[in-house]
């Protein structure tokens, strides 16, 4: 009975010996499993659009080529301008009301005489096609671009790829300072040459000389992938990405798609929109405490008063938003028919998102950042392709998806990111907050003046600022 007993025992702790490291085998490799699947990056899926009139042609590929292209215009363009600008209604402003109720007529006026009389849109055509303009059809429609190589290129020099998105209501043409900057660095004393870039400038779809897509549902997601496209089509596999305003969300959107392709992303603004009760009491200790919730001293002269600052001035500076979510094409209408409530609705962004303070000058102090030829070649950009009604349908499509512009952000941004705060941006976005979503932040600058037309206003600041980044991500 004893020798039974033992052989039981001896059976019982074979079967043991076996059992306990097949356990252990599999505890383990479900424990690295979900330790690999937690590291492991969600991305945006891909996935595949078609924006041509009609239905998508099954036959055939779609043309891949890259086509020249050039702006042109035409006397019979210009006397219809003229035309419209010499029949304009105003409508008296309040006295006293410099810009606080939008966009003052008699500066308006002034504006308008000289659209009318000393602007030169032939000239401004010819500075236009300056750089070399192509189109290339993607996803059923012609995607218009601008892109502009290194004149000289030292030997043994790398020369980085540069992706620059615009936002709303600016357009290809913002980049137009900035651009000789980073192509030339040292000739513009920026730097030994160490870094220098070939840029390349898209219009969004339904912006500029980008046809509008035919079909709903257009948002910054489809526009990152046809700018995946783009890329891909001129040959880079890896490059940089630069936005602000709408530009912001797309390069973001590309990170979030396909980080391999993305060698650092540059930010001239960031949303991360994340509420809750860790966000407020993060704001409520921050105006007293800002070190016990990691802001610094900056972020808290840029954020407080909360109030006014993140709530009262947005409001304020937000209305056309609320109209272009919901019902773009109704304003649209008179936007496209009358270049003056074209010039107004434009340019008035263009005084306040530049600087808040301007609402209280009579010319918005538009003049004392940009020129005339300037601002009004932005607005003719919008009148000669008829493109104000598509390019307000963004927002449609973007927020009617997503009301907070939040749901991509569950997609954390692990490819270098740069960030560049500008002090007159509409909304201040500390390195804190801004972690939540981009999680490999290499710089954050706060930079000493400059608002939310970074790259029209402040080129050379934004210069430095994205070349001080690309050597940071080039050393890693």
């Amino acid at each position: 009975n004893t020798i039974l007993c033992f052989l039981r025992s001896f059976e019982y702790s074979q079967k043991n010996a076996v059992l306990v490291p097949v356990a252990a085998l599999g505890v383990g490799g479900m424990l690295v499993y979900w330790l690999r699947s937690r590291h492991k990056i969600k991305t945006i899926e891909m996935g595949d659009g078609w924006w041509g009139s009609g239905e998508r042609l099954l036959k055939g590929r779609e043309d891949e080529s890259i086509r020249p292209f050039k702006i042109e215009t035409s006397d019979k363009e210009i006397e219809d301008l003229h035309r419209r600008l010499d029949q304009a209604r105003y409508t008296p402003h309040v006295e006293g009301a410099a810009f606080h109720y939008g966009f003052n007529s008699s500066y308006l006026k002034k504006v308008v005489s000289y659209w009318r009389n000393q602007f030169d849109w032939h000239k401004q055509v010819e500075i236009l096609n300056k750089y070399p303009h192509f189109h290339t059809t993607i996803e059923g429609i012609d995607i218009h671009f601008i892109h502009v190589k290194p004149p000289y290129v030292p030997h043994g020099q790398a020369v980085q790829p540069l992706l620059m998105v615009h936002g709303w209501p600016g357009s290809f043409y913002e980049f137009y300072k900035i651009i000789p900057l980073l192509t030339e660095p040292a000739k513009h004393g920026l730097n030994e040459g160490d870094v220098v870039f070939e840029v390349i400038c898209p219009s969004i779809p339904g912006y500029g000389f980008s046809e509008a897509p035919h079909q709903q549902g257009f948002d910054s997601v489809a526009t990152a992938r046809i700018f995946h496209k783009l890329m891909n089509r001129l040959g880079f596999k890896e490059y940089y990405l630069q936005g602000g305003d709408w530009g912001s969300r797309v390069t973001t959107n590309m990170a979030q798609m396909l980080p391999q392709s993305v060698k650092g992303l540059h930010l001239n603004v960031v949303f991360v929109g994340k509420r809750g009760l860790g966000r407020l009491i993060s704001i409520i200790l921050g105006a007293y405490v800002p070190w016990l919730v990691g802001l610094s001293r900056e972020d808290a002269r840029l954020i407080y008063p909360f109030m006014q600052k993140s709530v009262y001035d947005v409001l304020r500076e937000s209305g056309y938003l609320h109209i272009q979510a919901t019902k773009p094409d109704t304003a649209g209408c008179g936007l496209n028919d009358s270049p003056v409530g074209l010039a107004a609705y434009i340019l008035e962004k263009f005084s306040t998102w530049t600087d808040k303070s301007f609402l209280h000058k009579d010319d918005g102090g538009l003049e004392s950042k940009y020129s005339l030829d300037e601002l009004l070649t932005n607005v003719m950009i919008y009148w000669v392709t008829s493109s104000i009604v598509s390019s307000m349908r963004y927002y449609k499509e973007n927020f009617s998806k997503d009301p907070n512009l939040s749901a991509y952000n569950r997609f954390a941004v692990h490819v270098p990111t740069g960030i560049a705060a500008f002090p007159q941006e509409i909304l201040h976005t500390p390195r804190i907050w801004a972690k939540d979503v981009y999680k490999n932040i290499i710089t954050y600058s706060y930079m000493p003046r400059g608002g939310h037309f970074a790259a029209f206003e402040e080129p050379k600041l934004l210069a430095q600022d994205i070349m001080q980044f690309v050597r940071k991500v080039e050393q890693l």
